[in-house]
């Protein structure tokens, strides 16, 4: 799947809680993306498909997922409630920091780098724990005070503690409802020839389905229509060859669009700025989130 590196992960640790009413994400809000480091995404609250790889999660108050690098998902709010969760992203080479031979965290709490997706669910008290710690955390890495860093060792420190006691104590969950074969077959086929153009009548001939039924089982499963989902894997990919040097012109064409003029403003719409000021801001090492 060509997807978009959410962050760079510039500075070692991220920690946000967010909180969508209804009606505010659009299917273009978060794509489709990976990190650099390990996710931590507390689910608190909501009607949500959460999309990990090509299984997709209905996830129930203090499920806590942990996400290996490189593993791509996505939240996708289908109801009325709002959508709320707590996220702390922590950098590959930081959370390794913690983790030793004469470790009780490295026994109960393996890091595995090979994609596998771990979930356990906190019960009320422990949900209270880790958010009171995450907020804690939050604030020691926006504001950055002197001798924050030593809080924030010491915040990861008790989050990682905290679920490595929880895993210890309960099985995986590991519930899920695996996307069908003929929608994990059109993804591939999409990150084989996203640099082509790509008709419904080719997807028709190519899995021996009709197209509307392709369409609606891919917008079920995913989440998102055929259009936008290509549309999204374009961009991303854009985005990471103009992160390696592509000039505009270059990540334009390489990324399967035909029309420049159309590239400029799908990108520009997508990411919040043109492909111009994100080349300059990833040579300059100024990205951040984008």
């Amino acid at each position: 799947m060509a997807s978009g590196n959410l962050s760079s992960m510039a500075y070692p640790v991220f920690c946000y809680h967010t909180y969508t009413q209804p009606g505010v994400q659009g299917e273009s809000a978060v794509p489709f993306h990976y990190h650099d480091g390990y996710e931590f995404y507390l689910f608190l609250g909501g009607s949500v498909n959460f999309y990990i790889g090509d299984s997709v999660y209905s996830p129930v108050r203090g499920d806590l997922f942990i996400i290996s690098p490189g593993q791509t998902h996505r939240g996708i709010s289908r109801g009325t409630q709002p959508y709320d969760r707590f996220i702390i992203n922590i950098r590959r080479d930081k959370i390794k920091q913690y983790f030793n031979a004469d470790s009780d965290l490295s026994a109960s709490f393996p890091l595995d780098d090979s994609g596998s997706i771990r979930r356990v669910r906190l019960n009320t008290e422990c949900i209270d724990e880790y958010c009171a710690i995450a907020d804690r955390l939050s604030t020691s890495v926006y504001l950055r005070k002197p001798c924050d860093d030593l809080l924030v060792d010491a915040y990861i420190t008790e989050i990682l503690v905290l679920v490595s006691r929880q895993l210890a104590g309960s099985r995986n969950q590991d519930e899920q409802d695996s996307v069908p074969d003929l929608v994990a077959d059109v993804k591939n086929y999409i990150f084989e020839h996203l640099t082509e153009q790509i008709a419904l009548s080719d997807l028709s001939k190519q899995f021996f389905f009709n197209g509307k039924y392709i369409s609606a089982m891919f917008k079920k499963y995913t989440g998102m229509t055929l259009r936008s989902y290509i549309l999204e894997q374009r961009i991303c990919l854009a985005k990471r060859l103009l992160r390696e040097g592509s000039n505009v012109s270059e990540a334009c064409y390489h990324s399967g669009f035909l029309d420049y003029t159309n590239f400029i403003r799908s990108f520009t719409r997508a990411v919040g700025m043109s492909p111009g000021k994100y080349s300059r801001c990833a040579r300059a090492g100024a990205l951040g989130k984008f």
